[in-house]
């Protein structure tokens, strides 16, 4: 849980709208993606029960909101496809703060990245138009994710998650500026990275990805056409057992 000398709502929400902004638009050095949820995922910490989550929770909403509508470069018809997905990116948020309050403080934000993951599985099998995924920050930084053969198109997201979650242990929890945790950060961001460049692979890109589920794939790695988005394929399985598991426990306790 966040301190109570910790910033609040409106500075964390400042906070994160900027980076996930920036994120979005510097594409040719997309750097603050990988802080910009970070904010969000504290903001939790100040949702101390199920009855008042939506006093924190509205600002993530307004943050969400604003940062895919950044993400369709501000073109204004699109803004009820950003008020969609805003909702949507929302719920891990809400998910995380009732999986606590029913699991104890024990529970981790690994379950935002679940639930998150989970639900770019389901907009990947729903295939809008205007569909929009965490890694598509990326996509003119191939360079930065040619390991992505062996995750999925999708393991960036789950790389920009666990950046921000580790981000968050580093700077914004009850105990920020551990050394180890922001050695683990700087591991987390940079390795990846550096790994890539030692690779001569392709990066799979999102066409490869949509090609790949729409059944038109020409991708030449047997690898990735055997095993697919396999990240988010299993974030969904263990997001659909956590949530099932909360609320058999939740009936639980009421009896």
């Amino acid at each position: 849980m966040a301190s109570d000398r910790n910033l609040s709502p409106v500075v964390l929400f400042i906070a994160a709208l900027l980076m996930m902004t920036g994120g979005w638009l510097m594409t040719s050095f997309p750097i603050f993606i990988f802080f910009a949820l970070s904010p969000l995922f504290a903001m939790t910490d100040r949702a101390n029960s199920t009855s008042t989550v939506w006093e924190k929770m509205e600002w993530v909403l307004l943050a969400q909101t604003i940062s895919f509508l950044a993400a369709f470069t501000f073109d204004f018809s699109y803004t009820v496809s950003s008020m969609v997905y805003g909702i949507l990116f929302t719920l891990p948020f809400i998910g995380h703060v009732w999986v606590r309050h029913i699991l104890g403080n024990r529970v981790g934000k690994i379950t935002i990245v679940l639930l998150w993951l989970a639900l770019e599985y389901v907009v990947l099998k729903v295939r809008p138009d205007n569909s929009v995924f965490l890694a598509d920050a990326l996509r003119l930084q191939p360079d930065w994710m040619r390991w992505n053969i062996h995750t999925g198109y999708l393991g960036t997201s789950l790389w920009i998650l666990m950046a921000n979650w580790i981000v968050y242990l580093a700077l914004l929890s009850e105990k920020p500026f551990q050394w180890y945790w922001i050695v683990v950060a700087v591991i987390v961001l940079a390795g990846p990275m550096a790994y890539s460049y030692f690779l001569r692979d392709q990066a799979i890109g999102r066409e490869n990805m949509m090609n790949l589920y729409s059944g038109k794939s020409i991708v030449e790695d047997v690898t990735y056409l055997a095993r697919g988005e396999f990240v988010v394929r299993t974030a969904a399985w263990l997001s659909t057992l956590i949530l099932l598991f909360t609320f058999v426990k939740s009936q639980t306790t009421k009896r």
